[in-house]
């Protein structure tokens, strides 16, 4: 039997997002290329679940051509590091030379001009850069992504009963990294796709929180007392650097990312997640009972 050839390309494919989408086309035998950084466990967990795994860094031109051939249909997920103007730049322009159809490019909900975050200011010029490619995209714009909560809340829930956070009385969306996976899988199979070009998705999840009303579904769904704790930013930075995941770029973006909060630019509604996959946006709680180990 003649496999079918690759027209789909996730990029980030070992991350968060990346997974999600792959799971989704999966389950839909949808054929899809993905390009990895390095070749390891995770790579080849891909390759036996019959994806087809391209070894590539958005830093180099020239992988990231190759792993565009014949690829009509992509999703640009750059890590949380610096460099993201250059990589959207490399990587519309390889897109054009291969004649790809449509990009699905990852950003963030509090993207503005405003800001002073340098993560925050990549995102604005990868979002323009895209925009003046004569490749087609869509800009997808997720609220807080529920699985920081596994590091954010998870070893202070557990140990203590406490989360440490600012901004007392601010409210945010919260997103289910399913969700995100299923709204990017659909636009890249969409038989329609023409008519989401040029358009920018804020994904929301089904409700907004205050810390305080986040903790206490915490508690409900652990059966365990649980107390929201303010703290300086300042304090709460330091507490999260002691995260691996959290490196030196991604450090000095959180007080702008704070502040944001704070401003209510993550106090967002609407009906997006519902419209572009058919079901109705997962619950925090959902994703807590989906990782309860991490909180209990």
């Amino acid at each position: 039997m003649t496999k079918m050839k690759s027209e789909i390309l996730i990029t980030g494919a070992t991350g968060n997002t990346g997974q999600a989408t792959l799971k989704r086309l999966i389950e839909n035998n949808v054929p899809v290329r993905a390009m990895v950084r390095v070749l390891d466990e995770r790579s080849k967990a891909l390759e036996e679940k019959g994806v087809e795994v391209v070894q590539g860094d958005f830093s180099d031109y020239f992988a990231v051509k190759k792993a565009l051939r014949g690829i009509k249909r992509a999703y640009f997920c750059y890590p949380f590091k610096d460099g993201l103007p250059k990589a959207a730049t490399y990587f519309a322009k390889a897109a054009k030379e291969n004649g790809v159809e449509v990009i699905i490019a990852m950003s963030q909900m509090n993207v503005h001009d405003r800001s002073s975050s340098p993560a925050t200011q990549n995102h604005l010029a990868a979002e323009d850069i895209f925009n003046w490619s004569p490749v087609p995209v869509v800009h997808i714009r997720p609220g807080l992504f529920a699985w920081n909560y596994l590091s954010m809340a998870g070893p202070t829930i557990k140990q203590e009963g406490k989360f440490y956070f600012p901004n007392l009385d601010a409210k945010y969306t919260i997103v289910h990294p399913q969700d995100i996976g299923d709204v990017v899988a659909n636009l890249l199979v969409s038989d329609h796709i023409e008519l989401h070009y040029g358009k920018t998705y804020e994904l929301a999840g089904p409700r907004t929180y205050t810390s305080h009303e986040l903790v206490k579904e915490l508690g409900e769904l652990l059966e365990k007392e649980t107390e929201y704790v303010p703290i300086p930013v300042e304090h709460w930075i330091e507490n999260v650097k002691q995260d691996p995941y959290i490196n030196d770029f991604l450090a000095k973006h959180l007080k702008e990312f704070s502040n944001d909060i704070k401003q209510g630019l993550f106090d967002k509604n609407n009906d997006h997640v519902a419209t572009l996959t058919g079901h109705e946006p997962r619950a925090f709680s959902t994703f807590v009972k989906e990782n309860i180990q991490a909180f209990q």
